[in-house]
């Protein structure tokens, strides 16, 4: 539970009105939703929360409307629709509002009630938690509010709504006890507007009442310590460093000093860990770096005293980051730099220990300043950097040279650190939308993690706001102790299903190889990894052969990211891009692209822009290269740049004649360097025939000729998937924010791609030719619930001719979008995290006309995921194109290369290359944008 993801749901409860079958439908509507929402199934989800909403709206139920609008809330912050969600937190707050005075204005009557039946105390109490419950779920509708505009950068507006708590500083362990009942007693009176009571408590009632102050102690302190923290947080983005601190220092305060039953609790405890390692955040931005490696050590140690482990590795992030930090200014900084190293040792083992194979969501950004990816990028620098200084000469490895003894120890553990980095922000990514990986998983045992998690869920909301239904009288104390052995249970669980499929570990528990093992079990004597690791202050380069390690600094991954990103300006030039959206489906004959034409031949932008980013990235290590084999290891906005069309100098006089990359090396790529081994692990077995599927030319939408019969199921199954994940890609893709602007918008079309058709036609001639069987999925046919139901395991190539969208912004919506028509039971857009739930054989797998959004954090996990996720399905090698072209040239090379994969021997990737260099050749479609889109992720054997 965290600051920004708190789940607040109203109570029927204590309702006094009778409850209506609308009202009844609604409520298991909201938790149908809520329980969809929470397995990763927004798009089911959402007609759900949708139609509660209208139930609670039309029988005016404030607290059921409050509930449902922040249901949709959190399904939008989900799909990061910030503007969209806070519009629904705004909703839900209003109506929380509405709910409490409602509930005031009540009181009389429920006293009333109650005591003509005898229960005074009973009902008084559960009257006077009613309003509270709803007053607190107002502060956190707040607070959410305030952490949606912080998200969005509007730190006025995200002040002003935390400004509008209602806060008050919580009782301190040191001030007087009041009487036994006091606290609730005073509750009840401050709500009553009839005679007070004059009868003794039942010992049940007492029982409630205790168990309510309880709950109303706890719910001050986190209100309290929710607006510190959140304030906090904007005065420190805002640079106000002396106000963070008093924020930061007050949070503190009120966590340490709470009364005692209170300060035991896990959200006080996490509370108090985020404000102290802030202080220690506050010191580091005001460059006391001894001051904040106290700071960071007492938040160690307070977080020990706490038996809280996951709690612990922020603090030990922030005393390597002070230690190392410190050391620079000394004169003799070996024994604190030595220090600092073993401070992210720590925390790498307590991120590795309490994360283990979990596919939860990093909720580290909403409470603390630091992420888990903080640490591994941090760690991974300052390994690299130590072997750096522990190296005569100016680079560590020169030219030529190999490392060895201390640099070789240290680049080594930078290494490990690199890719288990790698690896943990792939499954934060799936986290992000919830993510289930069912294939591979025993059922049973898939069962149990889910009923597991469905009452963590609840007790979730017990903690936060009162639940719809379930055991309203336990308290926090009772419900924390049984949160911490569901969450034992759950680990165990886990191992279970690690045991039991090692599909499953492979992916989220497989540690990743070392230096040693790569270059034993990945590398052959024709290859050289290129693996890049960007970093806030400066990057570093890992060049390994079979034989030897060099290691290279590149600049920070600022100016590294801007040389690619104007290095891709340079590649697809404006008037060529492909619009997505907008088109008229009937007239648009094209796959999307306005015109069809060669670029101009203006070199000098373009070798100027290819050039500088091969100086910067790939030159350096060009004596260990040679002309071997390159696989290359991305980071960041790497991840979607084409290697290949890198140039080496300025000459050449057309397109045709620059000395290209693809010239002199073939190139692959991959994930993670671990990533190959578990490949090779894992496709003893499969289809090893010639046989191909090919879907091509979907149906995009209900106005589409095509659509007819599959009309009917049109309207659902487009707005399902153009309202949350498909539009969010499609906005991020086309770089038009309307998503977050408001409600979400609806109508576009996606533009027909009629040619993918005849590319398609074209390689089942080939493979028919040549004796394969050649299997074609087009108009209704190629839509998502075939993918998922029909048996795929015995096609060797697999081809998917339709709209893919690379999502570098919010990788989690990365995906392939198939038919948005006919489809009964899907939404027509199989994302990243549905991919990983297919069952393949071992194709080949190759997407033809994906195009990237680059979005201000070039996050490197959406071209990474969806290949990932194809080769978790069965895909030891996935062929993606990092824009789309027009349909002729793609056609041509498309063509070309099955042409020499069918005809055998060739690879994937020396078929491709042999493709490529054949195009540039032929000099009609010899610019880059026409040949170097595609490249192939994965085994190159």
């Amino acid at each position: 539970i965290s600051i920004g993801s708190f789940s607040t749901v109203p109570t029927g409860a204590h309702n006094f009105e009778i409850p209506t079958a609308p009202q009844t439908d609604a409520s298991a509507s909201l938790s149908r939703g809520r329980a969809l929402l929470k397995q990763g199934h927004a798009d089911q989800a959402l007609p759900l929360l949708e139609s509660a909403l209208n139930s609670f709206t039309q029988t005016n139920n404030a607290r059921g409307i409050a509930a449902a609008e922040d249901a949709l809330g959190d399904l939008y912050m989900i799909q990061g629709q910030y503007k969209v969600a806070l519009d629904h937190f705004q909703n839900a707050y209003k109506s929380f509002v509405v709910a409490s005075g409602k509930d005031q204005t009540g009181a009389s009557a429920a006293n009333n009630i109650a005591s003509r039946a005898g229960s005074t105390a009973s009902a008084a109490t559960e009257t006077a938690a009613s309003t509270l419950d709803n007053g607190f779920n107002a502060n956190l509708m707040l607070a959410k509010i305030g952490d949606t505009n912080y998200r969005l950068g509007q730190m006025a507006e995200a002040s002003t709504a935390y400004f509008t708590m209602t806060v008050k500083k919580p009782e301190s362990a040191g001030a007087k006890v009041t009487r036994r009942l006091g606290g609730l007693g005073a509750i009840g009176g401050l709500i009553s507007t009839g005679r007070p009571s004059i009868e003794v408590p039942t010992s049940s009632a007492i029982g409630l009442l205790e168990t309510k102050k309880e709950l109303d102690e706890y719910r001050v302190a986190i209100v309290y310590m929710t607006f510190e923290l959140g304030m906090g947080r904007i005065a420190f983005a805002n640079k106000d460093l002396e106000t963070a601190r008093k924020h930061f220092q007050n949070a503190l305060d009120a966590g340490s000093g709470a009364l005692p039953v209170v300060a035991k609790l896990g959200q006080t405890r996490r509370f108090r860990a985020a404000a102290r390692t802030s202080l220690g955040d506050v010191a580091l931005r005001e460059g006391r770096f001894k001051d904040a490696s106290k700071m960071f050590s007492d938040a160690a140690e307070g977080a020990k005293k706490d038996e809280r482990l996951d709690l612990m590795w922020p603090a030990q992030r922030g005393l390597g980051r002070s230690l190392w930090l410190q050391a620079a200014q000394e004169k003799d900084g070996a024994k604190m730099r030595d220090q600092a190293l073993n401070a992210y040792r720590d925390a790498l083992k307590t991120i590795e220990t309490i994360r283990a194979g979990s596919l939860r969501a990093d909720e580290s950004r909403t409470t603390f300043l630091a992420t888990t990816r903080d640490v591994y990028d941090e760690a991974a620098s300052a390994f690299a950097e130590m072997a750096l200084m522990n190296t005569s000469g100016s680079a560590a490895g020169g030219a030529s040279a190999s490392l060895s003894g201390k640099p070789l120890d240290y680049t080594s553990e930078s290494f490990r650190i690199t890719e288990a980095g790698r690896a943990r922000s792939l499954l934060d990514m799936l986290g992000e939308v919830n993510a289930q990986i069912t294939e591979g998983v025993p059922a049973d045992l898939l069962k149990k993690k889910q009923d597991n998690l469905d009452r963590q869920q609840q007790i979730a909301e017990q903690l936060t706001g009162i639940a719809l239904s379930g055991d309203q009288k336990q308290k926090p104390s009772d419900l924390e102790s049984e949160l911490d052995k569901l969450q034992t249970e759950f680990d165990q669980i886990e191992n279970q299903i690690r045991t039991a499929s090692p599909k499953y570990a492979a992916l989220t528990g497989a540690q990743p190889l070392s230096l040693a093992d790569v270059q034993q079990k990945v590398l052959d004597e024709g290859t050289v990894l290129l693996e890049y690791a960007l970093g806030n202050d400066s990057s570093y380069l890992f060049a390994v052969t079979g034989s030897g390690v060099s290691l290279y600094k590149l600049p920070r991954r600022g100016d590294v990211e801007k040389l690619a990103t104007d290095f891709r300006a340079q590649l697809i030039p404006p008037k060529l891009q492909r619009r997505l959206v907008g088109i008229d489906v009937a007239a648009d004959q094209q796959r999307g692209l306005g015109i069809v034409q060669v670029p101009a031949e203006d070199l000098p932008p373009f070798v100027a822009a290819s050039n500088a980013l091969y100086k910067t990235v790939v030159e350096p290590s060009a004596s260990v290269i040679g002309d071997k084999r390159i696989l290359v290891v991305a980071d960041g906005a790497l991840n979607y740049i084409p290697f290949e069309a890198l140039v080496k100098n300025s000459d050449g006089a057309d397109y045709a004649s620059l000395n290209y990359l693809v010239k002199t090396n073939e190139t692959v790529y991959s994930p993670s360097a671990s990533v190959i081994a578990a490949i090779r692990q894992g496709s003893s077995s499969g289809a090893t025939g010639k046989s191909v599927l090919l879907i091509a030319d979907p149906v995009f939408s209900a106005d589409d000729p095509r659509a007819k019969g599959g009309a009917a199921a049109s309207a659902n199954a487009e707005t399902r998937g153009l309202g949350l994940g498909l539009e969010s890609a499609v906005n991020d893709v086309t770089g038009n924010a309307s998503s977050n602007e408001g409600a979400p918008s609806s109508g576009f079309h996606l533009a027909r791609l009629s040619g993918t058709r005849t590319e398609a036609d074209e390689i089942a001639k080939i493979a028919k030719a040549g004796g394969a069987q050649a299997d074609l999925w087009t108009d209704l046919n190629a839509n998502e619930d075939n993918v998922r139901s029909r048996d795929m395991t015995g096609y060797r190539f697999m081809h998917v001719a339709t709209h893919g969208l690379l999502d570098a912004e919010r990788p989690q919506f990365t995906g392939v979008v198939l038919s948005l028509v006919g489809n009964k039971t899907n939404d027509g857009f199989l994302r990243t995290d549905e991919i990983f739930n297919l069952r393949l054989g071992t194709p080949l797998v190759m997407l033809s006309a994906c195009e990237t959004g680059l979005g201000k954090e070039k996050r490197g996990e959406g071209v990474i995921g969806l290949t990932r996720a194809f080769m978790y399905a069965g895909a030891p090698t996935v062929g993606v194109s990092l824009w789309s072209v027009a349909d002729k040239s793609t056609a041509d090379l498309m063509t070309d290369f099955y042409k020499r994969l069918l005809a055998g021997p060739s690879s994937p990737a020396a078929s491709m290359r042999a493709a490529q260099t054949a195009m540039i050749d032929g000099k009609k479609y010899s610019a880059p944008f026409y040949w170097a889109p595609f490249v192939l992720v994965g085994e190159w054997k």
